[in-house]
């Protein structure tokens, strides 16, 4: 395989899990959390100045204790941004999404483990006015 077909390659596969992810968080299914985290992974913000940052355990309590916007019939907004492979073992995108008429815009950072892609750390902004 070449190097431009590898780097498509994964890039269907890294777009493939950010579609994936954008379900889980529009529909709250906490049973697609292990298809597209690692196990270690973590989720982080800023909250009134100071870092919060949750395991994997602590963003399915999340996901699975607040309603959905597909429940509350709420729209669906959600686009990639952008990725970046930066390696044949990591990479960055950029996501933004609607969720209970908040604006998020998240980081996820990806790593190749044992030829399989997966979030190993996502950092969001959460705006109520709009994305910045």
């Amino acid at each position: 395989m070449n190097e431009i077909t590898l780097i498509a390659d994964n890039l269907v596969k890294i777009e493939n899990i950010i579609i994936i992810y954008l379900d889980l968080l529009y529909k709250g299914d906490i049973d697609l959390i292990e298809s597209v985290f690692l196990h270690e992974a973590t989720v982080s913000s800023v909250s009134d100045g100071k870092i919060i940052s949750i395991n994997m355990d602590g963003f399915r309590k999340r996901i699975a204790t607040r309603k959905s916007p597909e429940s509350v019939g709420e729209t669906r907004h959600d686009k990639i941004i952008m990725i970046d492979i930066s390696s044949p073992t990591t990479a960055i995108a950029k996501v933004q999404c609607m969720i209970l008429k908040n604006y998020y815009t998240d980081y996820l950072t990806f790593i190749k483990v044992r030829g399989k892609w997966g979030i190993i750390s996502k950092v969001f902004h959460m705006s109520h006015s709009g994305w910045t």
